[in-house]
């Protein structure tokens, strides 16, 4: 079966165009082919569907690497790249778990393209815009379906302890960290605060992704922090704290619960004369811990809570052992406590 789909695959490929994938259209023809495939040969030799899937997709990444290969281990992008989108849009679609087979499906996309931003655009975007911004479109239906994409290869990315030197920082990053080079070279967590994506930031916070991995730009929440001064400055600071938008304090409260206290940096200016380069949250943002937006317990105004300082602890030692997040739910702690961890309430 397998040197039959490699033969298969290969005649199908030969007679293609070199940029008949770059449209989504003919990506997803192809997908619906290959499910046809899946399908009729399981039927007909009384397979496992997953199995027939799992040859597809290895047939796909042999296609790529062979042709990689031949070129001096230089992608020839076009369609000989394009195929792992295919294998990809497979891969979720029937749900491959084989791990092995998965990550490399992603290690060969980092390693000719350096990020996963065609991943992580759609979920954070949508499907309407991405075409604009990155001159992709993406390969699934709509939002919620690139949500569940995303959810489906960080599961696969944390099974399979997966990590990335990015060039832009020679910093070696796991999957969900990885610069969106279209975006500025910023982490996707970034990205995701700066269009105002609370259900995308909660699901990237829940998986671990890092709140500081940009260390020489502000940090996501000074970022936010600064959106909302905005705000306050357009109002003469008069503003009452309903008049703030509602997802960038959905946003704010979600980040909130990742830190045990915000600090924030001071302006060039002032750390160069003082020698202080980082103040509690309330001495530069006293309008937000005023409207308690901000509660006293993150500002730096009193001591965090024993049970957040645990929660952010534990956290930690989960993510060090790529057990975010369903590593939680082998604690063995109560129900209310586990969702608590994971960053569904407060």
């Amino acid at each position: 079966m397998e040197v039959l789909i490699d033969c298969y695959f290969d005649k199908l490929f030969a007679e293609m165009e070199r940029s008949s994938l770059s449209s989504r259209h003919k990506r997803r023809q192809l997908v619906k082919y290959f499910s046809d495939v899946i399908n009729s040969c399981a039927q007909a030799e009384n397979l496992e569907r997953e199995d027939v899937c799992e040859r597809i997709v290895l047939a796909a990444l042999r296609y790529h690497n062979i042709t990689l290969v031949e070129n001096g281990s230089v992608c020839l992008l076009g369609k000989f790249h394009n195929v792992l989108y295919v294998a990809a849009k497979l891969c979720f679609d029937w749900k491959l778990r084989n791990n092995e087979i998965v990550s490399g499906l992603l290690n060969d996309m980092f390693y000719c393209e350096k990020t996963f931003e065609r991943i992580f655009v759609g979920a954070i975007f949508g499907t309407r815009v991405t075409h604009f911004l990155s001159g992709w479109k993406c390969d699934f239906d709509d939002r919620d379906e690139n949500l569940r994409a995303l959810v489906y290869f960080m599961d696969h990315a944390a099974a399979g302890k997966l990590e990335y030197r990015c060039q832009s920082t020679n910093i070696v990053r796991r999957f969900i960290d990885v610069p969106m080079e279209s975006y500025g070279q910023v982490a996707p967590l970034r990205v995701a605060i700066q269009h105002g994506a609370p259900d995308i930031l909660l699901i990237m916070l829940r998986y671990g992704a890092s709140t500081d991995a940009d260390k020489l730009a502000p940090s996501p929440i000074e970022i936010l922090l600064s959106r909302l001064t905005e705000y306050e400055n357009t109002a003469g600071g008069n503003t009452a704290s309903h008049l703030y938008p509602e997802h960038l304090l959905i946003c704010l409260k979600l980040l909130l619960r990742t830190v045990p206290t915000v600090m924030v940096k001071t302006p060039d200016h002032v750390a160069d004369q003082s020698g202080v380069y980082r103040l509690p949250l309330y001495e530069q943002y006293p309008t937000l811990v005023e409207q308690n937006l901000v509660p006293p317990e993150r500002s730096g105004l009193v001591p965090p809570e024993l049970r957040h300082l645990c929660r952010c602890r534990i956290r930690e030692s989960l993510f060090q052992n790529w057990a975010l997040p369903h590593g939680i739910k082998s604690l063995q702690i109560p129900e209310s406590l586990m969702s608590y961890l994971d960053l569904l309430r407060d």
